[in-house]
């Protein structure tokens, strides 16, 4: 949020920091060098001054607390229509589904042979044509038969009888 004091800053003068008391008490100084009649006039027009700097800087600190009471309020009102909107939207898409997906897909399928369909995929993804099965059969071999082998032959055990 800007300060709304900013625009009408005036480098040519000086500051005194954030010290207002001390600010007012330069200008009450210089106020004083004045005769009787401009001093009222002037402290009128710093009184009015400084009340409208405070109410700038005051609404420009944020929203009042009936401000926020209200936008509490509204955020509520906003909530609930997103959630019966949210819910409105479910239940026409549940409605569309109920009425129009399961015709469509009726319809698909009376005019479909299923087990004709299931089989097509069945032979498209399980052909074992499709598959170089002699090639793996021959590398499984290479890389374990002679382990294989080898196992089978250090298990064997002979017993000799003698009658």
């Amino acid at each position: 949020m800007s300060n709304p004091v900013s625009p009408f800053r005036n480098n040519l003068f000086a500051s005194r920091g954030m010290d207002i008391q001390s600010a007012l008490d330069y200008a009450e100084m210089m106020i004083n060098t004045l005769s009787a009649t401009d001093q009222v006039a002037v402290r009128t027009a710093f009184g009015v001054l400084i009340n409208t700097i405070d109410s700038a800087v005051t609404q420009s600190q944020g929203p009042s607390p009936v401000e926020e009471a209200l936008f509490a309020i509204i955020d509520k009102r906003i909530a609930v229509l997103q959630i019966n909107t949210q819910v409105e939207i479910n239940a026409s898409i549940d409605d569309w589904m109920d009425n129009n997906l399961r015709d469509k897909m009726m319809d698909i399928l009376a005019n479909e042979d299923i087990d004709d369909d299931i089989s097509n995929w069945m032979s498209n993804n399980f052909d074992i044509t499709d598959y170089n099965v002699d090639d793996a059969i021959e590398s499984w071999a290479e890389n374990n038969l002679d382990e294989k082998i080898s196992e089978a032959i250090n298990n064997l055990t002979f017993n000799v009888t003698l009658s």
